[in-house]
């Protein structure tokens, strides 16, 4: 097995086929076949600048004369993409791959346009804890951007199982009946090992997951504990507020000792559809319930 395989590669073994492990601006981090360890690559400008096509002739109120703007897909952390190797200095990613498996929110910065927020995953590890802003509305509304995820699977993951209290079965209970079998549900502590070995069985040779959640749910936690060393720094939850601090601020697709991968996310702060308001964020929602100091 070649190593871009073993980063989970399933087409053809072609010369200058490459995985981006971590974005940093303009320059991106990738494991190929045609070097060790990591090499650095540049998109070409002019594979992936705006281009410009003619409007078609049936397009209401345009002319013929006017041009219609489109971008190609840009890299992101988790995608395969086609480039041009260079031994001697940075590389040029000449192509993005076709992606099998996509996540994506509505971008919080521009309402009618959408954020991918993880590419081709066998799993998308979506992440609340007990002791975090538990919000059945929130992993709804999760569940329902995954239906159009593509050929990964969508799996729950109620985190920090270890901080459970009496009281606390009405919140599972309505989480499990949310669910409603759209999508396992996973109930885990990184900490105590419970229900790690159902995790496991997700981190299989080639695999890739994607963990997505808030900040504080614990997704830094369970990568270290599946990778057996600090791979990412952890912070404690704030005691006075009950709300975790962001410990990822980029994707980065890490390796496990399985020879699985992980995509660690950021903290996701708002979750909705493309050109919708976001009810599970909106201020007085009764749809979201805060699991502690409400």
């Amino acid at each position: 097995m070649t190593r871009i395989e073993r980063f989970g590669w399933r087409g053809a073994v072609e010369p200058g086929i490459g995985r981006v492990v971590s974005a940093h601006g303009d320059y991106y981090h990738l494991v190929c076949n045609e070097a060790e360890g990591e090499i650095l690559a540049r998109k070409k400008k002019s594979a992936f600048g705006r281009m410009k096509t003619a409007a078609p002739d049936d397009m209401k109120g345009a002319k013929k004369s006017e041009l219609q703007a489109s971008e190609p897909l840009k890299p992101i952390t988790g995608d395969f993409v086609r480039f041009r190797h260079n031994a001697q200095g940075d590389s040029m990613i000449l192509e993005v791959m076709p992606r099998f498996s996509h996540f994506e929110r509505r971008d919080p910065a521009a309402r009618r346009t959408s954020q991918t927020l993880a590419v081709n995953f066998d799993t998308l590890f979506i992440m609340m804890s007990l002791n975090e802003n538990f919000s059945t509305a929130r992993i709804d509304r999760y569940l329902a951007l995954a239906e159009d995820i593509g050929g990964g699977e969508a799996v729950v993951a109620l985190t920090k199982m270890d901080l459970r209290e009496d009281g606390d079965e009405k919140f599972i209970d309505e989480l499990v009946e949310t669910i409603a079998g759209r999508a396992p549900l996973l109930m885990i502590s990184a900490l105590t090992g419970e229900g790690m070995d159902v995790v496991r069985e997700y981190a299989k040779p080639g695999a890739t997951l994607a963990f997505i959640g808030s900040s504080g749910v614990g997704k830094s936690t369970l990568l270290n504990a599946l990778a057996g060393e600090e791979w990412a720094a952890t912070q404690e939850i704030q005691e006075w507020s009950g709300k975790g601090r962001h410990t990822t601020t980029s994707r980065e697709l890490v390796m496990l000792p399985s020879g699985a991968m992980v995509i660690d996310t950021p903290g996701v702060r708002e979750i909705g559809m493309v050109g919708e308001v976001d009810p599970v964020m909106a201020k007085g929602s009764s749809t979201h319930r805060w699991r502690k100091g409400q």
